[in-house]
């Protein structure tokens, strides 16, 4: 009888058990030179400057929810403001809230609970600005 109460009480643990789901956003330098990030998203990280090297790839924030969602998000969702600039002081001309400027990658990494990890990447060339 302890077995079997044992058993249920797992069961339902395993069950309701949400899960979650990781969201992390980067940028891809492939510039000569150094790439000035401004960027808002309260979600995250909040305010803040960045700078990213030449060939570097610069995580600019993550965020996790409950819930494990097989679906990625649209890049932009959770970004509030994203400025970039190069080392002359122009800014980029790549629209950051198109998704296909992103490159998303999805991870499964745990079945139960349901653990999913969405990867967005931007990268920056010369010609982006």
């Amino acid at each position: 009888m302890k077995n079997v109460f044992a058993w249920i009480c797992l069961s339902g643990l395993l069950v309701s058990c949400e899960g979650n789901t990781r969201l992390e956003w980067s940028l891809e330098n492939q510039t000569s030179g150094y790439l000035y990030v401004i960027h808002d998203a309260s979600d995250y990280q909040g305010y803040d400057t960045l700078t990213a090297a030449p060939g570097e790839v610069l995580l600019l924030g993550q965020n996790d929810i409950l819930g494990g969602r097989e679906l990625p998000y649209d890049p932009f969702s959770f970004i509030d403001t994203l400025l970039i600039y190069n080392e002359q002081g122009h800014l980029t001309t790549k629209d950051w809230q198109e998704t296909w400027n992103w490159e998303i990658e999805s991870f499964h990494d745990r079945k139960i609970p349901s653990q999913w990890r969405h990867s967005y990447l931007i990268t920056l060339a010369e010609s982006d600005f």
